[in-house]
């Protein structure tokens, strides 16, 4: 009886600490960089005491906030697990859904900024080290299919600094360029580190052609190692 009752504690505990952690990212959506434990506290009608019942200190909360960030911007990335089409099309897809999450929560990535400076712990650092190693995984996988010895660990963690660098900087200023312009950009840019890198290892592949599955890229390996392929296709 007792487990049973303790299993029911440590399910409830769970919900309510995701409950606030749904509260903060409202109001730091509302409030901004600065927004404090005692506002979280007040959206859902409970003391900031109540609120540490589930939360060792006002860092927990924030290492919650963040987890939760990167599961969001995770999610937001799909395209770039399960890619589908050219390696130009599955880049874009990846730096859009990067850049407009940024650009649907403004606060949210200033918050994570300011806590990665004031507490101690870099909310970005541990963002970056998720997407990465989520990424170096699907490099992988085609580095092995396209027979190059490319470091895809070194590579993904370039191209997540790119992104994440240049699109921060384009967020704060103030007369920055659209949306699209920046997306052009990176685009283009991670597009020449991965052909570079492909280039390296003597396969050679058109940013415009439609890839195949990486199981049929390795039994063909060979087909992609003729530069004049890329006249062929006239892309």
């Amino acid at each position: 009886m007792a487990s049973a009752t303790t299993g029911r504690w440590a399910g409830q505990r769970e919900r309510r600490r995701a409950e606030f952690i749904d509260a903060a990212l409202v109001v730091i959506e509302q409030h901004g960089p600065q927004t404090s434990t005692e506002q979280i506290a007040a959206h859902v009608g409970v003391s900031r005491t109540k609120l540490y019942r589930h939360f060792v200190d006002a860092s927990d909360l924030q290492r919650e906030v963040a987890n939760r960030t990167s599961q969001m911007i995770t999610a937001e990335l799909a395209p770039v697990w399960r890619p589908e089409g050219s390696m130009a099309q599955i880049v874009q897809a990846g730096v859009s859904a990067h850049v407009h999450f940024l650009t649907q929560h403004p606060n949210l990535y200033r918050y994570l900024q300011r806590c990665s400076i004031d507490e101690g712990f870099n909310a970005f650092a541990d963002i970056k080290i998720t997407i990465a190693n989520l990424l170096t995984a699907v490099l992988k996988v085609y580095v092995a299919a396209f027979d190059v010895a490319a470091d895809a660990e070194r590579l993904s963690y370039s191209i997540v600094g790119l992104v994440e660098t240049a699109a921060g900087h384009w967020l704060e200023q103030p007369l920055r360029d659209t949306q699209d312009a920046l997306v052009a950009d990176l685009t283009r840019w991670i597009w020449l580190l991965l052909d570079d890198s492909l280039r390296a290892g003597g396969v050679y592949v058109a940013a415009d052609e439609i890839l195949p599955p990486a199981a049929e890229i390795a039994e063909n390996s060979d087909r992609y190692r003729d530069p004049a392929r890329l006249q062929a296709l006239n892309l």
